[in-house]
């Protein structure tokens, strides 16, 4: 049996699309440094240099080297990148679609679209690598034939059926077999099932081997099926004495069948439920029951492996921006699916294939006649509007994120959470394994803004992140934190959000924070200047940045053509936001507090931060 999917289990890390572009920069490096005597084989001095360059950017889940020096990771960590065509490493060399991406990579073209698909230019690098995907010839295009089967849309049983697509002779094969609900049926037909005849008469003559039941990683698991077949199933029916049944549960010599087979069996909760449904599994005769026995562990071994699968398929189809994951079902998105129901749409997929990217590929199907149907039925009438579109869906799809994953209580307990780095897996797992902290920081940061503006949600938007199709953010690899700026009547408002601490946060910030700001300031005019002003967070303040922050009221700041005089700078750490949220104040109450604190005639910032600031947060 073949299973076709992307990725590989070897590089099952958090933050993929992190470790894809900080793998290809090291790459960079290393090949740069390596000289004709370097060589990509086993245990090489040149493996072992991208192994120490893996420690060194943390890029290994573990710190435990493996076998052979430990440059076994170095090849395992590495391979998806020759998958995807980034990089030969036998060769030392960097592919052109490497080369690609590295200039995207280098440029931050996460913040640039693509026109007509609307999605970041990175993402799109990404459906044109999977779309050239080395390991599995026209996969990507095989699994979107099947979307588009199904009106763009998969239940997530099927969603987990498509790596069993290459069993069969064509894709339109496999399509009417889902719809018929007979792929496992199928697919047991080839592989160890077709021994079934041999496996019933040694059943009869209870003369059982290992051989039917072995995997590629020996005979362990079958010898746990052969002990548990016969000293608990074939004794329960030989005895009708469900104590012959508990020892599944009770003895740990059946601890393997227990763990990878019992699952598949039985969903009951309760264990006597659980011995109801192996009850009923034993009945009928013995060539009966063999043949159930026999097709439910190739069965279950078929659920295992797609299972695994799945969450490879839903990782790595998630680098290319046109997926939505939801519970029970994975869709392309809207833009998306009018290409998979158009006429050309696979010269489309080639186009993709094979164009450089750019923030205008496809535009010349905003000309198509074809497109232009599609687009009106979902109220688009001209090119420009289609971003629009684009935004109005975000913005429904975040206010269902808001009432559910990230309620306002929920943002408040987040955010409490980043005052101690040693919460950082709670974060993951209540926000997104996908990106690093950092970035979650920032992103939370928006959401929080969007609460105490009056609930407005374009300033998650505004916030200039970068969202995977989920709307959940993303980290890069190169890219500094983003900085907030947003419009308001009278004035804009820039909020930097850091996780710095100490020195770093003198090193990091008090440099950028205000040249940020000040390059703000020289693009506006007097009137707004006056009110214009910057927000500081970070769950700590050094004493240091507080004082840089406040002498700057007495700064110039220029360019070539124009100056300005001072700057505004209001520090803010988490519990000051986390008060803030629990006030249930607006931005329009708030305001006027964060300008009389800004014009206050206090000028040593520690001392203002703690007299002042934390008065003002103290009493609302």
């Amino acid at each position: 049996m073949q299973y076709d999917y992307f990725g590989n289990t070897s590089l099952r890390v958090k933050g993929l699309l992190y470790n894809f572009e900080s793998q290809l920069l090291l790459f960079e490096e290393l090949f740069k440094s390596a000289d004709e005597t370097d060589s990509w084989v086993n245990d090489s001095e040149l493996q072992l240099r991208y192994l120490e360059l893996l420690e060194q950017h943390n890029l290994l889940e573990s710190k435990n080297k493996t076998a052979h020096l430990g440059t076994k990771d170095a090849r395992v960590k590495s391979a998806p990148l020759e998958d995807y065509n980034l990089i030969k490493r036998k060769e030392k060399q960097i592919t052109a679609q490497g080369y690609e991406l590295l200039y995207l990579i280098k440029n931050q073209s996460y913040r640039i679209d693509n026109e007509f698909l609307q999605i970041d230019l990175i993402s799109l690098f990404f459906l044109k690598a999977t779309l050239n995907f080395s390991k599995s010839h026209s996969l990507l295009q095989k699994y979107l034939e099947i979307f588009r089967a199904f009106g763009g849309s998969l239940t997530l049983d099927i969603f987990m059926l498509l790596p069993l697509v290459n069993n069969f002779r064509d894709t339109q094969v496999f399509i009417q077999c889902i719809k018929d609900k007979t792929i496992i049926a199928s697919v047991l037909n080839y592989t160890p099932y077709s021994q079934l005849y041999e496996f019933l008469v040694d059943l009869q003559s209870s003369n059982l081997n290992t051989d039917y039941f072995k995997t590629a990683k020996g005979e362990k698991t079958a010898l746990s099926i052969i002990k548990t077949l016969q000293e608990v199933f074939l004794s329960f029916r030989d005895s009708n004495n469900f104590q012959d049944l508990e020892k599944l549960f009770n003895a740990n010599e059946y601890a393997d069948f227990k763990k990878l087979y019992l699952p598949y069996l039985t969903r009951q909760g309760k264990k006597e439920d659980k011995i109801k449904d192996l009850a009923k599994f034993c009945e009928g005769s013995l060539e009966e029951f063999g043949e159930r026995f026999f097709r439910f562990i190739f069965e279950a071994r078929i659920w295992a492996n797609l299972y695994d699968y799945l969450d490879l398929n839903r990782r790595y189809l998630n680098l290319t921006g046109i997926f939505e994951f939801d519970k029970d079902k994975v869709s392309v998105n809207a833009i998306f699916a009018t290409i998979l129901k158009h006429s050309k749409y696979n010269e489309i997929l080639e186009k993709i294939a094979i164009t450089p990217i750019s923030q205008n590929l496809l535009s010349e199907y905003f000309n198509d006649e074809e497109f232009k149907k599609s687009f009106k039925i979902l109220g688009i009438s001209q090119p420009q509007e289609i971003k629009t579109y684009r935004q109005n869906l975000d913005k429904q799809r975040l206010n269902v994120l808001l009432q559910t994953q990230f309620k306002k209580e929920h943002i408040i307990e987040i955010v409490k959470l980043f005052s101690d780095r040693s919460n950082d897996s709670k974060i993951l797992e209540k926000v997104t394994t996908e990106a690093k902290i950092p970035t979650i920081f920032e992103y939370i940061i928006a959401i929080a803004w969007c609460y105490i503006d009056n609930n407005n949600i374009e300033r998650i938007l505004e916030a200039g992140l970068s969202l995977d199709s989920n709307l959940l953010p993303k980290s890069h690899a190169a890219g500094g934190n983003a900085d907030f700026v947003y419009i308001y009547d009278n004035h804009h408002l820039m909020i930097e959000a850091t996780l710095t601490e100490k020195t770093n946060q003198r090193r990091a910030e008090m440099e950028s924070v205000s040249r940020h700001l000040g390059n703000l300031l020289l693009n506006l005019d007097f009137a707004t200047q006056e009110k214009t002003y910057g927000i500081f967070i970070a769950p700590y303040l050094d004493k240091n940045v507080l004082n840089d922050f406040r002498s700057r009221l007495n700064c110039y700041f220029e360019n070539e053509n124009t100056h300005i005089k001072g700057m505004k700078i209001l520090p803010l750490s988490t519990a000051d936001l986390v008060k803030i949220l629990e006030s249930k104040l607006s931005y329009n109450d708030l305001m006027p507090k964060f300008q009389q604190l800004l014009t206050n005639n206090e000028i040593w910032g520690s001392k203002w931060y703690q007299t002042h600031i934390r008065a003002m947060i103290d009493s609302l």
